[in-house]
């Protein structure tokens, strides 16, 4: 078996820097991250594949404090929650229903007694869940059944009945809840990996117990995370403003008009991942339809990322109208392909930036594994400014 990619797995390596030679140092101040540091607060749970580095959206809101943050494509909410402890405005939006409830579950700043008693809940809610799955008339919800190929039947059983139970329980804790069930679904199926959706030959089966034992780990790992988030923010005085977060497709979002001081963003990578089939095990736990986010997939592997520097645009071009004046734009990207043909961030982000009237003002680019057995490529973090007008430009 090939090794498996890894959430945050890559990182690190030499710099090189393109631009404004004070702007790209900042950029490769922020790729600048330690790739074994422990993850703090609720950075490590849920796993999430190819989402931005902690360090980096730390290192990117701290460059570049004015203002409202958006973030175009959240995922499982990493910028969003920087922006929380930077206490500074923020917005998200995607198109996959898990990783919305992700991100809001992630940036959830309670009290502590608040923490605890959710942390009760779940675990009370797991002990019930225990007694009722030896019962023969406890029934699981109906997506269960087309869920069988990728679980051993008593594994099944048990997130079926943890998943009916879920629903319920009151509205907030129902989200937390359904989250915490989210983390662990892929790891007790028989699929290989959060990002390599296929069934795992040498999958063995898992104990009797299982997916209660991982439910219950999860549910007080994301009350320690949250306990040390709401810690943090009270000891820096930091006061909690709330984010926000829309399922949208970024290429036809409306976004308020001036009103962002950065946007900070990593859009799908082309022709790398079919992201959305990452959320196969999860999107029955959020009674999302799936047809969603795959009909509105950007760059998508299955499609050999064709049309991504267009459907760049139209993001670009959906953005720009959102930024205060003076407002930057810091994109991580990766080369990918289209079709038959390397698609390099540095040729094709000049051409769209001036397209929707900005310029690529710094880049910070680091070597990435090709995890297909490809040559190496490269992963950026680009800086993007209004492009000056022809009388700036001439003085």
């Amino acid at each position: 078996m090939g090794e498996p990619k890894r959430s945050l797995s890559q990182t690190g390596g030499k710099v090189r820097r393109a631009g404004d030679p004070a702007a790209a140092d900042i950029l490769a101040r922020c790729l600048a991250v330690d790739p074994k540091a422990k993850l703090p607060y609720t950075h490590g749970f849920h796993a999430y594949p190819a989402r931005m580095h902690p360090e980096t959206a730390r290192e990117a809101l701290a460059a570049f404090p004015d203002g409202p943050v958006l973030d175009p494509f959240v995922g499982s909410g990493t910028v969003a929650l920087e922006a929380v402890r930077a206490g500074r405005r923020f917005m998200g939006g995607d198109i996959v229903p898990p990783a919305v409830e992700i991100a809001w579950a992630r940036t959830r700043v309670w009290h502590p007694d608040e923490c605890r008693k959710f942390e009760t809940a779940a675990l009370a809610l797991v002990d019930r869940a225990w007694d009722m799955s030896e019962r023969a008339d406890v029934t699981v919800p109906a997506w269960t059944l087309a869920e069988r190929p990728w679980y051993d039947p008593h594994t099944l059983r048990e997130i079926g009945v943890l998943s009916g139970m879920i629903e319920a329980e009151p509205e907030t804790h129902k989200r937390l809840l359904r989250v915490v069930l989210s983390s662990i679904v892929v790891k007790l199926s028989k699929q290989i990996s959060d990002s390599d959706v296929k069934v795992d030959l040498y999958h063995r089966p898992r104990p009797r117990g299982a997916a209660f034992r991982a439910f219950k780990d999860r549910a007080s790992e994301l009350t320690k995370g949250l306990l040390q988030l709401s810690s943090d923010l009270y000891k820096r005085k930091v006061a909690y403003v709330e984010p926000e977060f829309r399922l949208v497709d970024a290429r036809t979002a409306v976004w308020p008009k001036a009103t962002f001081g950065l946007v900070l963003s990593s859009p799908p990578y082309a022709g790398t991942y079919d992201y959305t089939f990452h959320q196969d095990r999860r999107y029955p736990i959020f009674g999302s339809d799936p047809m969603f986010p795959r009909a509105r997939e950007m760059g998508s592997r299955r499609m050999q990322g064709r049309g991504y520097e267009v459907d760049l645009r139209k993001v670009l071009e959906r953005i720009v109208p959102s930024l205060l004046p003076g407002g930057r734009i810091v994109l991580q990207m990766g080369d990918g392909r289209e079709g038959e043909q390397d698609l390099k961030v540095e040729e094709v982000l000049p051409r769209v930036a001036a397209a929707v009237g900005l310029r690529v003002a710094a880049t910070a680019s680091q070597r990435r594994r090709d995890w297909s057995g490809g040559p190496p490529r490269h992963e950026h973090l680009v800086l993007l400014e209004s492009a000056p007008s022809g009388k700036e430009a001439r003085a």
